[in-house]
């Protein structure tokens, strides 16, 4: 796995994160979302806890895949700003906390 380009990096004060968007190119079949995580994480130099990967698309008739990706500064943030469904994909909370003080 390779970035081929780098769409977009900014910053986002608001959120304390930095957004990505990346075109990725692979070998085999379309990457899974931690192993995204995991490249992501050595290509940046950053703790893999505090990257969240939001979207992975395959490009059609090609072996590349745009990615959008969230870059936090603590995950602390992570857990503040990112939806439930996805913070549960990155194993960040587990579906049993959430049940925790909700009545049947």
């Amino acid at each position: 796995m390779k970035i081929e380009k780098v769409e977009k990096d900014w910053y986002n004060k608001l959120l304390n994160r930095r957004d990505l968007e990346l075109i990725l190119t692979y070998e085999s079949s379309t990457p899974k979302r931690e192993e995204v995580r995991k490249f992501i994480s050595e290509q940046f130099d950053t703790p893999i806890e505090r990257v969240i990967v939001e979207e992975i698309k395959s490009v059609f008739g090609s072996r590349k895949a745009r990615i959008h990706a969230h870059i936090y500064d603590d995950v602390e943030y992570a857990m503040r700003f990112e939806r439930k469904h996805v913070l549960r994909k990155h194993a960040l909370i587990s579906v049993e906390s959430e049940k925790i003080g909700k009545t049947s």
